[in-house]
């Protein structure tokens, strides 16, 4: 038997509005409202609302930091409270079970967001390497249905957000948090987000999120706000050149290997992964992850061929077309002396080998 779709705490706010919706990682969730390509647009110009209740959301308080230490990549006790970090959850052999962002809540207060399809096994995960006992114990909690997300996103977010609480709206640099009152809700608001523009993420009760969220919407019509769905997201982040879990970043592949190296804490003692990713450091990585852009019209798309020459040399893991552009973009892995930027390669498109080359994301410039 199917287990029913689960639905966040904004579903009636998303048939309302008439959303397409779709099923996601086993939420059923909005695919878009007014189309992707106005969605995007919105958040590229003005400022866009996402519902990402669908995200996992750990709790970690009291004897979190050593265990944070030993479950992630990058180095939470660099962290001070006010401050979050992009990380990985690497498994044994150093492949990749999740890409997270931990943020420092306060001195012995973390919370964890996870994505959405693999919040279930790293549960299971950090469950089954719980040797200190802090599970047990329960200070890692799974929030997940009782904490809603909203993403503003966009260059006029902090301007929607002050209209919507009198100027009093905090002052944050990219990647702060805080935790404090808005909009009569009590939860934590970050300076991240998954599209490459200036925004916001609100962790708030789900309960209140209902609420939120129309507020927000009443209030954002001045500033050009649209709710957006996961396909202008998904526009949005490759754009950005952010990694797409299951696409560009698997158990199959390690940090070294996507090119996140600089989340990888090699000062650390120790943490799960770490001798099978110093032992690839120093055998040499095979392939690597690279941003491309096509040189004719043509739209790249996941599992295509990528070829130098004659030689297969990888595959697309992501790829879109870009309209303000004209040009396709993507990502995908090749062996590792085609990485270069600049370097010449082709896609098989469509029986076609279409040029492009090898590139320097982001694709495009944020608006300030």
């Amino acid at each position: 038997m199917m287990r029913p779709m689960n639905r966040t705490a904004l579903h009636a706010n998303h048939t309302s509005l008439n959303a397409k919706m779709t099923d996601f990682a086993g939420w059923d969730m909005p695919l878009s409202y007014s189309g992707a390509l106005d969605e995007y647009q919105v958040v590229r110009n003005a400022v866009g609302i996402f519902d990402v209740s669908h995200m996992g959301r750990f709790m970690v308080a009291g004897a979190g930091i050593p265990f944070l230490l030993r479950m992630t990549t990058n180095d939470v006790e660099a962290l001070t409270p006010g401050q979050a970090q992009y990380s990985m959850v690497c498994n044994d052999d150093g492949g990749i079970l999740d890409d997270i962002f931990v943020y420092r809540l306060a001195d012995d207060r973390f919370l964890v967001c996870v994505n959405a399809s693999n919040r279930e096994k790293l549960w299971t995960w950090f469950k089954s390497h719980d040797d200190a006992g802090l599970l047990s114990n329960g200070t890692i909690q799974d929030q997940t249905t009782t904490m809603g997300q909203i993403a503003i996103q966009g260059p006029k977010s902090r301007a929607l957000l002050e209209a919507c609480t009198g100027n009093a709206f905090p002052v944050l640099p990219p990647r702060g948090c805080i935790e404090a009152d808005i909009l009569e809700s009590r939860g934590v608001i970050a300076r991240t987000g998954y599209t490459g523009e200036h925004g916001y993420e609100l962790y708030l009760p789900a309960s209140d999120l209902p609420r939120v969220w129309t507020t927000l919407i009443e209030n954002g019509a001045s500033v050009g706000l649209k709710p957006c769905g996961l396909s202008a997201r998904d526009l949005l982040r490759l754009e950005a050149g952010f990694l797409l879990y299951g696409n560009d970043i698997s158990e199959d592949t390690t940090p070294l290997e996507a090119g996140v190296e600089w989340v990888v804490g090699y000062s650390k003692p120790d943490f799960i992964g770490r001798d099978a990713i110093l032992k690839q450091k120093e055998a040499g990585i095979p392939r690597r992850l690279i941003a491309f852009e096509m040189l004719q019209t043509s739209v790249p798309r996941h599992d295509y061929a990528i070829s130098s020459g004659e030689e297969e040399i990888g595959i697309v893991t992501s790829g879109n077309f870009f309209p303000h552009k004209q040009q396709g973009v993507g990502m995908g892995y090749v062996k590792t002396p085609f990485a270069e930027v600049g370097t010449e390669i082709s896609v098989a498109i469509r029986c076609r080998s279409v040029p492009a080359v090898v590139a320097k994301p982001p694709f495009h410039k944020k608006k300030k």
